[in-house]
C-alpha cells in the first residue's frame, strides 16, 4: 500500500483529527470523546465512545441499532485517507486487534489476529482469514504498533 499511515495515540489532542477526518463535532460528558456516523447503506447511525485513560488502557464502544461492539486497551488508531476508514487498534504479545469505522458508516471488528498472519502470501489463505488479514495489513506499516 502507497499510502503512509502513522499511528496516532489516543488522547484529547488527537481527538480533533477524528473530528476533521469524519467531518462530525465530538462531543465530552467529562467521561468520554462521543461522535456520530450516518452509515449510507443502512441509513442507520453508528454512535462512537472514546473513553482515554492515563495509562493509554483506552477503550471504544461502538453502538448500532442492533449491536454493540467494544475495543479494550486500545493504544492508538491510524486514519486511512484511501481507504476512508479509521482504524482502532489493540495489542497484546503476538496478536492484534482492529476496531474499523468507516466514513460510510460500516463498521468491522477483528479481533487476536495473529500479527504473523499479516506478513502471509495472501493468496494462501483461506478466505475467512483473508478479509482481516488485508483488514489489518494496513498496520504493518507501523514498526512501533
Amino acid at each position: 500500500m502507497s499510502e503512509s499511515n502513522n499511528k496516532i495515540l489516543i488522547d484529547k489532542n488527537s481527538i480533533t483529527k477524528i473530528e476533521e477526518f469524519f467531518g462530525n463535532k465530538v462531543a465530552f460528558d467529562g467521561e468520554s470523546y462521543s461522535f456520530k456516523v450516518k452509515s449510507i447503506k443502512s441509513n442507520s447511525i453508528l454512535g462512537i465512545d472514546i473513553f482515554t485513560e492515563e495509562n493509554n488502557e483506552n477503550l471504544v464502544s461502538v453502538y448500532t441499532d442492533n449491536s454493540h461492539l467494544q475495543l479494550q486497551n486500545c493504544s492508538g488508531f491510524i486514519i486511512s485517507e484511501m481507504l476512508e476508514e479509521v482504524i482502532f487498534i489493540s495489542e497484546a504479545g503476538d496478536y492484534i486487534s482492529g476496531l474499523i469505522i468507516s466514513k460510510q458508516g460500516d463498521c468491522s471488528l477483528y479481533s487476536n489476529v495473529r500479527k504473523s498472519l499479516l506478513n502471509k502470501d495472501f493468496m494462501n489463505l483461506s478466505s475467512e482469514k483473508l478479509l482481516s488479514a488485508v483488514a489489518l495489513s494496513v498496520t504493518e506499516q507501523n514498526s512501533d504498533l
